[in-house]
C-alpha cells in the first residue's frame, strides 16, 4: 500500500493568540518572517472562521493537509478567528523547508515583527516572495538533510555546510547494517517509511522530571543522553537482540542556528545495552557514540531503514506578544507516523513531553500504551538507582487490551515524594485535578501551571471537557482553556456553572 499521502503532510505548530490582536500587523509580522527565510519560497496565508467547539476539527485537518512537492508551496500560515479577541495561527511546512528546531526560530521571529508592527494596515500582502521553481533554487534543498551535497557547499537557506572531516564515509560506512530484528508487545508487522499514525503521549513534570535531571548529573550526563540510553535498555529488556533506532540529529551550526530550514538528518543509531553490564557503561557508550556522529553530521548517509525513530528538542520559552496573551501548541499532530513507532520528546526544563506515534496497521493503542508506561516506569527505576545493571531491570510484561500495567509493577517501586493533593482542597478541584492528572499521565501538577506548558493540545482540551462533563455533569466552554488553561481556572469555571456549590 502507498503512504505517499502521508509523505506529503508536513510538521504543524498552533500559536494562540487572546486579546486585542492587531490583525493586520500579524499578517505583516507572517509575511516578513518569509521573507527572512527564503528556503519557505512562496508562503500562503489564508484567513478563516470558527467557533470554540469546531476549532480543534479545524486545527486537525488543517495539520493533515498535504503538500503538492512540485507546484507548492511548501509552507502556509492559516489565520482562525474562533471568537472575539481569540485568535488562533495555525503554520504547517513541509520537512524539506522546515524541521521541530525552526519552530523556535519561527516563533520568535513572528513576536518581534509584530512588536515592530512591521507592516501597517493596508501597506503590504500578507504574502511571502514570489515562487520559486522547487527543487532547483538553493532556497528548497533537494534532499530532506538540506544539505547540496556531502562534500559542503550551500546548505538550506542558502548558508554554507563545513566540509565534513575525513574518514566521514567510513564512518558512515562502519554503520551500514540491517536493523536487528524488532520485539514489541503487540508487534504484527515492521513498516518502513511514513504512513498512517496514531500517537500515545505522556508528560513527566515536577518530582519525576527533577529525579531524571538528578539521575542525568549523577552520570555526567544529559537529560537526553539518558533518555537515549533508557530506550536502548528498554527495546533490549523487549528482547530486541540489536539496535534498531534511528535519531533525528540536528545539523545546525553557530551560522545557521537562527535559520529556519531542514537542519537535520536521520542516522542509524548502533549501541545496544547487554544484560550483564550496568546502565552507567551503557550511558557511556552512548555518549561516546554521540560524540562521535556529531563530527560526522554534516555528511549524513542515506536516511537509515530503522523501525524505531527517536526524536529530540529542547523547547524554547514562549515570546512575549505585546498586549495579547500568547501560547504555543508545539507538538501538534499530524496523523502520520514514521516505521513502527517514532518517540518524539520535547524538552521544556521543568517538564519532558514524550509522544509515541506508531502506525497502528502495525501495533495497537494498548500496546503502545503499555509500552509507554513501561518506559515511564524504566525512567524511574533509573532515577532511583542510575547505577543498576540492566539485567536487575525487572523484564516489562506484555500488557493486555485495555489494561496499562502498574508502573510499581513493572520495575522497582515509583519515588515516594510525588506531591500529594492539599488534605484541604474542596472536591471540586480535587476531581479536577485528578481528570488532568489521568489525561496527561503526570502525578504532580499544581493549581496554576499552564496547560500547554504540560504540553496539553487541542485533543488534551477535548479529553478533559468530555471528562469533565460525564464526571461532574457540566459543559466547561473552551473559551476557559483560551482564558486560564489551569487547574484552578477549570475548577473555578466547573463551580460556576453548578450554581457555586462545591
Amino acid at each position: 500500500m502507498s503512504h505517499a499521502p502521508f509523505d506529503l503532510r508536513g510538521i504543524p505548530l498552533a500559536l494562540h493568540l487572546n486579546g486585542p490582536v492587531d490583525v493586520p500587523a500579524l499578517l505583516g509580522a507572517c509575511a516578513v518572517v518569509a521573507g527572512r527565510h527564503p528556503v519557505l519560497g512562496r508562503v500562503r496565508v489564508t484567513r478563516t472562521e470558527s467557533t470554540p467547539e469546531r476549532y480543534p476539527r479545524v486545527a486537525t485537518a488543517e495539520a493533515a493537509r498535504p503538500f503538492d512537492l512540485e507546484r507548492g508551496p511548501l509552507a502556509r500560515f492559516t489565520l482562525v478567528t474562533v471568537g472575539p479577541e481569540r485568535v488562533r495561527l495555525l503554520f504547517t511546512a513541509h520537512g524539506r523547508v522546515f524541521d521541530a528546531g525552526s519552530k523556535d526560530v519561527l516563533v520568535r521571529e513572528l513576536a518581534d515583527a509584530y512588536f515592530a508592527r512591521a507592516t501597517l494596515p493596508g501597506t503590504a500582502s500578507p504574502c511571502a516572495p514570489a515562487p520559486q521553481p522547487y527543487g532547483s533554487s538553493p532556497g528548497v534543498p533537494g534532499s530532506p538533510s538540506g544539505r547540496a551535497d556531502r562534500r559542503g557547499g550551500s546548505g538550506a537557506d542558502g548558508g554554507v555546510l563545513p566540509a565534513p572531516p575525513d574518514g566521514a564515509e567510513e564512518f558512515w560506512r562502519e554503520r551500514d547494517r540491517a536493523p536487528a530484528e524488532l520485539v514489541l508487545p503487540g508487534l504484527r508487522a515492521v513498516p518502513h517509511g511514513t504512513g498512517p499514525g496514531e500517537i500515545v503521549e505522556m508528560v513527566l513534570g515536577g518530582a519525576e522530571s527533577g529525579a531524571l535531571t538528578e539521575a542525568a548529573t549523577v552520570l555526567g550526563a544529559t537529560r537526553f543522553e539518558l533518555l537515549l540510553a533508557a530506550v536502548g535498555v528498554l527495546l533490549r529488556r523487549y528482547g530486541t537482540s540489536a539496535s534498531p533506532l534511528a535519531l533525528d540529529l540536528g545539523t545546525r551550526t553557530r551560522e545557521t542556528r537562527d535559520r529556519i530550514g531542514p537542519f537535520v538528518a536521520r542516522v542509524p543509531f548502533v549501541p545496544h545495552p547487554a544484560l550483564g553490564e550496568r546502565f552507567p557503561d551503557h550511558l557511556r557508550a552512548v555518549r561516546a557514540e554521540l560524540r562521535a556522529m556529531y563530527r560526522f553530521r554534516h555528511a549524513p548517509p542515506d536516511p537509515p531503514a530503522s523501525p524505531v525513530l527517536l526524536s529530540y528538542r529542547r523547547r524554547a520559552a514562549v515570546p512575549e506578544f505585546p498586549g495579547v496573551g500568547a501560547g504555543v501548541e508545539w507538538t501538534v499532530f499530524n496523523g502520520a507516523a514514521h516505521g513502527a513507532l517514532h518517540i518524539q520528546a520535547v524538552d521544556a526544563g521543568p517538564s519532558l513531553t514524550l509522544g509515541l506515534r506508531f502506525n497502528p496497521a502495525a501495533i495497537g493503542h494498548d500496546d503502545v500504551s503499555g509500552i509507554a508506561g513501561h518506559l515511564r516506569a524504566l525512567l524511574r527505576a533509573i532515577s532511583a538507582e542510575p547505577r543498576a545493571k540492566v539485567a536487575d531491570l525487572t523484564e516489562p510484561p506484555h500488557p493486555t487490551p485495555q489494561e496499562e500495567p502498574s508502573v510499581t509493577d513493572l520495575f522497582v517501586p515509583a519515588p515516594d515524594n510525588v506531591t500529594e493533593p492539599p488534605a484541604e482542597e474542596d472536591p471540586v478541584t480535587a476531581q479536577v485535578r485528578e481528570i488532568w492528572q489521568e489525561i496527561l499521565r503526570l502525578d504532580d501538577i499544581g493549581l496554576d501551571e499552564d496547560l500547554y506548558d504540560l504540553g496539553g493540545h487541542s485533543l488534551t482540551i477535548t479529553q478533559i471537557i468530555a471528562r469533565t462533563r460525564r464526571r461532574l455533569g457540566v459543559e466547561v466552554s473552551l473559551d476557559v482553556f483560551f482564558d486560564n488553561p489551569t487547574i484552578a481556572g477549570v475548577a473555578e469555571e466547573v463551580t460556576r456553572l453548578r450554581g457555586g456549590a462545591a
